[in-house]
């Protein structure tokens, strides 16, 4: 009966640990949230322009008049040089993780009027808005590995 036992248990310790290395932990196109100091909770920027290739999903979507599509989104109310966080989160259909490319890039600007302005991000993902008040498009885009999606708000600067 130990014999057994022993047997048993051995195989299914293999099974399970057979199981957790063919998981597949492909990532597919991450969410994007903005923190803002005056407001609770998030709010989850909307998808623009994505070029994502993982073998758990494929995806290519192109935004012609990226201003355009970015006015067109509920309206964010900002207070002049505010301090602001963009987040992501990974895909939860297919549990991937995008945290294990040691090259992603953030990148963070506000559009207005065809005009492109650069805003400096830090390691933590933390930004602060211009004190120029008036109405922008938040444009913030992720690159990895697998790709580069593109994430845009419609920001109110009071």
């Amino acid at each position: 009966m130990k014999v057994f036992m022993k047997l048993f248990t051995g195989m299914f310790l293999v099974f399970i640990l057979t199981g957790c290395i063919g998981e597949d932990y492909d990532v597919g196109v991450p969410t994007a949230h903005l923190h803002v100091e005056s407001f609770t909770p998030s709010v989850q920027l909307t998808e623009a322009n994505i070029n994502w290739g993982a073998s758990s999903e494929d995806v290519h979507q192109t935004i012609e008049d990226i201003q355009k599509f970015g006015l067109s989104q509920d309206e964010i109310k900002i207070f002049a040089n505010e301090q602001a966080t963009v987040e992501f989160e990974e895909n939860e259909e297919n549990g991937g993780d995008i945290w294990t490319d040691p090259e992603i890039q953030i990148l963070v600007a506000l559009l207005k009027d065809k005009q492109r302005t650069k805003l400096e991000i830090n390691d933590f993902s933390e930004f602060r808005f211009p004190t120029n008040k008036g109405r922008y498009v938040l444009v913030v885009e992720f690159i990895s590995e697998k790709g580069s999606a593109q994430y845009v708000g419609n920001v109110l600067i009071q």
